[in-house]
């Protein structure tokens, strides 16, 4: 009796493990089945004949016979389902790139072991877009806002172009954002309808849209706030209460809400408030926030052979009185100089997004050119003319005693900075397209040589250009360029005391050199620093994969004693190759640069050394 009872037990067990695995053959598409090691028929795909790479490749991933060749069928009907499955697959994905005629033949071969499974592709005619149109029943102004020219704009598809579903499909989303940008929050765009005309192997997009009605913003709510006041937030609300909405605006905002460094989280919803009247739909916009901490405390690292390890250890407050006010503590040390400075930030100053920076700090120097002890306290204005323009003007007060070789430099200062900068680049550390650019122009008034001031100015432009990019418009490789410049009126080489003089070299200038040595030296080889200044670089930084890329760079500069500089005379130039790492909080960016010309002293001995290494986040410029 036992006995018959295990056997019995045995078999209802291979009934229900071949019946799992005879489901999953005919009916279970996404059903996982049990890995059962029982004798299947084994197989192998082969293609028939040589086909197009991205007509193989949008086939293989659609393929059901390739992704489950390792888990054989049970039977044959197993292996002609998933033939006939692909057969399915396949002619959607041929169609999603235009080929709406292709043909799709399988044939199994019993006789070799495994079995052989042969495709055979006919792909046919590759059709194109006939015409690109929208249908919005009873919304006339739409259909004479969406010309044809504005919707190959908006879609990213033109007449002619060949088929491409993804790229029509995507088409809907950006329609919908265009809609919203235009002042309909709840437009709806359905799938896109194709009419296929054979003759002319061309097809015919149509987009239906429901825009419902044009909506005006008659409010803003501000929720989650705790310990910021929400007149901070209110000053950084791009819309206006009456405008028209504009998804763009609303987009804007957010961007700079979080940019603030105080909140972690801004969700923006409009609302509807009420019925339509007069043609418009009133809106309620929500904003939603959640505040991040408000101090923080972190450190950074850097390394050059010039320059030795250099430790940065900084805390801060950001929010310190309700409206973002930030007080800040940084101490930075390396061999060439200790820093210890003080700031305390006052948002809106006098009217909303201008920015009042007052900073204190102390300051030793110990270079090759000259050794110091500096104090500054000063103040400066920042207004923002609008996204890409600003402007700061400012006051302080510089002493300090500056030694080079056995001429000290007493130093009481009175400087008023005045800067324009201008910024059209996609990142702040790691920029990959647009140009930026910076005007600095600093009067000095105090005792230097026989006259009571001098004025130091310095201008600097760099560009960006992508010229290859991914499948998600990330740039795989950047040209990247910049020029510097500066001059120092109004004073002779030696008044102006050693630390105001222009100095190359190092990192953020021409790498090839050592910090401060690509430029005018003494007999005893130490830099004498100029009265002007010219640097010009080149560097094509190809990324590699998602996280890392090589760059390649060439440099070059000139310091001169006059007040106009040129590359024409006494340049110096280096170049390197670099690797960088892409973390979250920027490229880690490692670089070797070589000088082109490597000076020698009166004895004979090289000056500068046969190369420099630079480790620290950010790209150089």
């Amino acid at each position: 009796m036992q006995q018959l009872f295990l056997v019995l037990i045995t078999l209802a067990l291979g009934l229900l493990l071949t019946g799992c695995r005879w489901f999953d053959e005919n009916f279970g598409g996404d059903v996982q089945a049990l890995d059962v090691h029982t004798q299947g028929i084994g197989y192998q795909t082969l293609w028939a004949d040589p086909i197009d790479g991205e007509i193989k490749a949008i086939l293989e991933k659609a393929s059901i016979l390739m992704k489950l060749e390792h888990r054989p069928p049970i039977s044959l009907a197993g292996l002609i389902k998933r033939c006939k499955m692909d057969q399915d697959s396949f002619k959607k994905g041929l169609a999603s790139i235009g080929y709406f005629k292709g043909k799709i033949e399988f044939h199994i071969d019993d006789k070799k072991d495994p079995f052989q499974v042969t495709i055979k592709v006919t792909p046919g005619l590759r059709y194109r877009l006939g015409s690109i149109k929208v249908e919005s029943p009873g919304q006339p102004q739409i259909i004479s806002m969406l010309t044809t020219a504005a919707l190959e704009d908006i879609t990213q598809t033109k007449m002619g172009d060949i088929v491409d579903l993804e790229k029509v499909l995507k088409g809907t989303q950006r329609l919908k954002k265009y809609l919203q940008t235009m002042g309909y929050p709840f437009a709806d765009v359905e799938e896109p309808e194709g009419r296929v005309d054979d003759a002319k192997q061309t097809v015919e997009v149509i987009y239906t849209i429901n825009p419902q009605a044009l909506a005006r913003i008659e409010s803003t709510h501000i929720d989650g706030l705790n310990n910021l006041e929400e007149s901070y937030i209110q000053n950084r609300v791009i819309w206006k209460e009456g405008e028209v909405f504009d998804q763009g605006k609303v987009d804007k905002t957010r961007r700079k809400l979080l940019e603030t460094g105080l909140l972690s989280s801004v969700t923006i919803t409009p609302e509807k408030k009420g019925n339509p009247k007069d043609g418009y739909q009133p809106l309620t916009m929500l904003v939603k926030t959640s505040e991040g901490a408000a101090r923080a405390v972190g450190v950074g690292a850097k390394f050059s052979t010039s320059e030795g390890i250099g430790g940065h250890l900084f805390w801060y407050h950001n929010n310190l009185a309700r409206h973002g006010q930030q007080l800040g503590a940084s101490f930075q040390s390396s061999k060439r100089e200790t820093k210890a400075k003080l700031s305390y930030d006052i948002p809106d100053f006098g009217k909303p997004l201008q920015t009042l920076k007052n900073t204190a700090f102390l300051l030793r120097e110990i270079t090759r050119a000259y050794t110091g002890r500096t104090y500054s306290v000063g103040s400066s204005l920042q207004h923002p003319f609008n996204d890409h323009f600003k402007g700061a003007i400012g006051l302080e007060v510089e002493g300090g005693r500056i030694k080079r070789q056995t001429v000290i430099y007493r130093t009481r200062l009175l400087g008023i900075p005045g800067e324009l900068k201008a910024d059209f680049t996609d990142d702040l550390l790691d920029p990959t397209r647009g140009m930026k650019a910076e005007l600095k122009v600093t009067p000095y008034y105090g005792r230097m040589g026989n006259k009571n001031g001098m004025v130091v100015g310095s201008t600097a432009l760099s560009a960006y250009l992508p010229f290859a990019t991914n499948e998600i418009g990330e740039s795989r490789f950047v040209w990247a360029s910049f020029v510097k410049g500066g001059s120092i009126f109004n004073q002779p080489l030696q008044a102006i005391p050693p630390n105001k003089r222009f100095y190359a070299g190092g990192s953020g200038s021409v790498r090839g050199y050592g910090y401060q040595l690509a430029g005018p030296l003494d007999g005893q080889s130490i830099p004498e620093g100029g009265r002007s200044l010219i640097e010009v670089g080149t560097e094509l930084r190809f990324r590699t994969t998602e996280t890392t890329g090589f760059v390649t760079f060439v440099e070059g500069c000139s310091v001169e004693t006059d007040r106009i500089p040129s590359l024409s005379k006494g340049a110096l130039w280096g170049a390197g190759v670099g690797f960088r790492y892409y973390s979250p909080l920027g490229p880690i960016r490692a670089d070797i640069a070589v000088p082109m010309e490597r000076r020698k002293d009166t004895s004979g001995k090289r000056i500068d050394a046969p190369f420099q290494i630079y480790l620290s986040v950010g790209q150089a410029f």
